[in-house]
């Protein structure tokens, strides 16, 4: 073989290779509790579920009770329990020998490293609830790292290729979430100092607490022209987070073989509203999702919209992690008649409202496992302190979610949906989160699109660029406060064509990047700022559909919309819908006979919950519901 044509192999198996790296490792589904619950460990692995999340934490909750049972593992600098590392997983074994894992390493401060931090001049540093404080101090970063790094070396060496993925937690709830709300002791004051040299900002102090609280139009958004310095301080939040993230990441994979995945909680723009869409951190989602060094994002289903009839939905632009070529794990941690709201016998979880018997349980996973299965990502079954899945109709609807999962998980299926939900995280750090109103620009909106009848994809304002868009007829900007000329730019090119609806809330393009101007409302939809109600004007080649009020936004307004824009509308009434190339998820409150429209011509569907066949005719069928009912359609050819 001459020079030339090994070249031309050897660049060829580069890019083979290259292109295998950024596909999306296998997903898995797993089993996951604080506490050891035995007994369901057994029935999970009776129901082929072998992988399970093992967290073993050194902390507290947000209710002040050990996450754990076992001892800590990490009990003063370089001092390490790992005898009670090994029985949490060497427990497991024993219940089942085939069992593998999900390694969730906690990075939370113990308390005996806050206090130690405090007598060290740093009383900031417990990352539970303060967590860019934290993050801006070296010798936390370096204590914990030691700490990562110790655990890693000692899961390989021990349960090696039984490890399939390392989960990475710390802050609020162990998900990466700040509750610093915008307060910072010396090490983030300087790291603020440090970060405004390296950006080209002029040195100026950490905004007050006054000023973070409010903002001066409307109370809402941020004006660039006199919060600069705000807005740049909530990048610098979550950059100070995210640094830290990617530092633990890198880490961690310089520790493992290629084959290991590494995951955290992070990107909750859907669902963070009061007090942390803009301060929790998670707004700076996009360098994560980008780190060639993270596999996959978590997050629990919406608490928002768990109810029959609610449509679930992850906290995250799931467009966004799919052109990163990142893998997904969907947490059910849903609450069943029969979990266990007793932490001890002062402090109990009764607030969480629990399905109400076992027909709203069983419709209720078979949405969240619909939801996965389409969507083709990983979960784990969170039965956090016990009694979730207790009863044997639970445990059958388990074992057949993941008959279900194994056949269709594995086929490379595209979404159906035809609207696109456009989020923006850099329009969110205008935002004053402080403001009520703030948990209608995405968590509300998506809920109502959750009622739409049809599937929706959600991307994020930077992924419009790169995506391949074709398939989409309605777009919704609920949150698109800044638009500088390069977005404008993107807009033009990727968006605003093809004779497409495009749907605008509140105040979109009222700043530049510089200034803040109502005026400017009205030159990208042609309707002027605080119109009442909902007002469609054509436009050169699309069509602006303007809501001045979030209020304005229902699942009516927002069907009309979408049939006006050519939309398959799956079902006339206010219910969710998950869609792929093959599968057609709805969920309803209400049973009957409902008329299912579908996109493609196909032969006849298969309900797989029941097995039933139903022919299609005219892309048309009809299915009578339970109430409540999850059905899960396969198309036939």
């Amino acid at each position: 073989m001459n020079r030339r044509a090994i070249s031309t192999l050897t660049a060829a198996l580069l890019l083979a290779i290259g292109a295998l790296a950024q596909e999306p490792k296998p997903p898995v589904f797993a089993y996951r509790s604080f506490w050891p619950e035995f007994e369901a460990m057994k029935q999970f692995k009776d129901a082929g579920v072998n992988t399970v999340c093992i967290f073993a934490a050194n902390t507290y909750n947000s209710l002040g009770q050990p996450y754990c049972k076992y001892p800590p593992v990490w009990r003063w600098f370089r001092k390490y329990d790992f005898a009670s590392l090994d029985k949490q997983y060497d427990d497991v074994l024993a219940i089942n020998p085939k069992a593998d894992f999900l390694c969730m390493i906690d990075l939370n401060t113990p308390i005996w490293l806050k206090h130690q931090m405090a007598l060290r001049g740093q009383p900031d540093c417990d990352s539970f609830t303060m967590l860019s404080c934290a993050c801006a101090s070296r010798e936390w970063r370096k204590t914990t790292g030691e700490y990562l790094e110790a655990v890693v070396k000692h899961m390989e060496a021990r349960y090696g290729d039984r490890v399939k993925a390392y989960v990475l937690a710390c802050g609020q709830t162990d998900e990466w979430m700040d509750y610093s709300r915008g307060m910072a002791g010396r090490a983030k004051t300087q790291a603020w100092k440090t970060w405004l040299k390296d950006h080209g900002r002029a040195d100026v102090a950490v905004p007050t607490l006054e000023r973070l609280d409010h903002a001066s139009f409307e109370d809402l958004i941020r004006d660039p022209a006199t919060e600069r310095d705000v807005v740049d301080y909530a990048q610098f939040t979550g950059d100070i987070v995210a640094d830290t993230v990617l530092e633990f990441a890198k880490k961690t994979r310089s520790l493992i073989p290629r084959q290991r995945q590494i995951g955290m909680f992070f990107g909750y723009i859907l669902e963070l509203t009061r007090t942390r869409l803009v301060w929790a951190g998670h707004l700076e989602y996009e360098r994560l999702y980008s780190s060639p060094d993270i596999d996959f994002f978590i997050s629990p289903g919406t608490y928002s919209d768990r109810p029959m009839g609610g449509g679930s939905g992850f906290m995250v632009p799931n467009a966004t992690r799919l052109l990163n070529h990142k893998g997904f794990l969907h947490e059910m941690d849903h609450r069943t008649p029969t979990y266990n709201v007793h932490l001890d016998e002062f402090v109990s979880i009764a607030w969480m409202v629990p399905w109400k018997n076992q027909a709203e349980t069983d419709a209720g996973l078979k949405r969240e496992f619909a939801l996965a299965i389409t969507a083709q990502s990983s979960l784990w079954c969170f039965d956090m302190w016990g009694g979730v899945f207790k009863t044997p109709e639970t445990m059958q609807c388990v074992k057949q979610a993941k008959t279900l999962w194994d056949r269709f998980t594995a086929q490379p299926l595209k979404t159906r949906a035809e609207v696109a939900l456009v989020v923006d995280p850099q329009s969110a750090r205008y935002v004053n989160d402080q403001n009520a109103t703030v948990a209608q620009i995405y968590q509300n909106t998506r809920n109502t699109l959750n009622r739409l009848g049809a599937p929706f994809e959600v991307f994020s304002f930077n992924d419009l660029s790169r995506a391949d868009l074709s398939q989409y007829r309605l777009f919704i900007f609920p949150g698109l406060f800044e638009l500088t000329p390069e977005k404008m730019e993107v807009l033009k090119n990727h968006v605003l064509k093809n004779n497409r609806t495009v749907m605008f809330l509140y105040a979109p393009g009222i700043c530049d990047g510089k200034t803040l101007d109502p005026a400017r409302v009205k030159a990208l939809t042609g309707t002027a700022f605080k119109t009442p109600g909902l007002s469609t004007v054509p436009r050169d080649g699309w069509k602006a559909v303007y809501a001045a009020g979030y209020a304005d936004l229902t699942a009516e307004t927002l069907r009309k919309a979408a049939v006006e824009a050519g939309v398959t509308i799956y079902c006339q009434d206010a219910v969710p819908v998950y869609a792929n190339e093959r599968l057609v998820a709805i969920h309803t409150a209400q049973g009957g006979e409902k008329t299912i429209t579908l996109p493609v011509d196909c032969r006849q569907v298969r309900e797989l919950y029941t097995g039933r066949l139903v022919p299609v005719t005219a892309r048309q069928f009809r299915y009578s519901f339970e109430t409540p009912d999850t059905a899960l359609f396969e198309l036939i050819w």
